[in-house]
């Protein structure tokens, strides 16, 4: 993996601060969050978010020419928000339509833009250049979040989405093995890798999925 991280000195640095803001804030909140909460509550929670997700999906889906991610795209955020009570409830899970993850990043893959080295981000995490770009591009400009009014309302949809996907993925980091940094890299350069190739990739981790 050293080809794929000539940065990992600086990386390193990045994954340091963020491992302590997650520890001392995020990782608590997080756990509270997961006692407190009911679990149908959490899924609730969870499938409003992954709701908002269907709109850069289609827009993605779209510009990746995929018609059918596309049409899946619309068609669970569609029913999911009528149906589901503004996606409070996945009922096109039910039936058998499952999310399809696309995101700027994967476009940008699609017209033959390169990955470039793998990078870590001040508080977002595991990326790499081409990612990190299309997060602070597109991406942000087709996440819904960042569009509600008032302000008050952008940045309580912003935390508790975060919160609950850090609560989604303690169970998945206690099989984290060795050098939290390296392994936390691979799994991510892993994921990345079956994301970008809709699976195709024969060893895909999960881990970081939401990331």
């Amino acid at each position: 993996m050293a080809e794929q991280d000539p940065y990992e000195s600086f990386n390193r640095k990045v994954f340091a601060f963020n491992d302590a803001i997650d520890t001392a804030v995020l990782k608590p909140v997080a756990q509270g969050y997961q006692t407190m909460v009911p679990a149908p509550a959490q899924r609730a929670v969870g499938n409003f978010f992954d709701n908002l997700s269907e709109i850069p999906n289609f827009v993605n889906g779209v510009l990746q020419g995929k018609p059918d991610t596309a049409a899946t795209a619309l068609g669970r955020f569609v029913f999911n928000t009528t149906l589901g009570i503004g996606g409070l409830f996945d009922v096109m899970e039910g039936v058998g339509l499952s999310e399809k993850s696309e995101d700027f990043g994967q476009t940008l893959a699609v017209w033959g833009v390169q990955s470039g080295p793998y990078l870590v981000l001040p508080i977002f995490g595991p990326s790499n250049v081409r990612d990190g770009a299309a997060r602070f591009t597109v991406d942000f400009s087709t996440d819904a979040i960042n569009h509600f009014n008032p302000e008050s309302d952008r940045w309580s949809a912003t935390l508790l989405s975060a919160v609950d996907t850090r609560a989604s993925l303690l169970t998945a980091e206690k099989f984290l093995q060795g050098d939290r940094y390296t392994a936390v890299r691979n799994a991510y350069l892993s994921n990345r890798e079956f994301q970008v190739n809709d699976g195709a990739s024969a060893e895909a981790d999960e881990f970081l999925e939401d990331f």
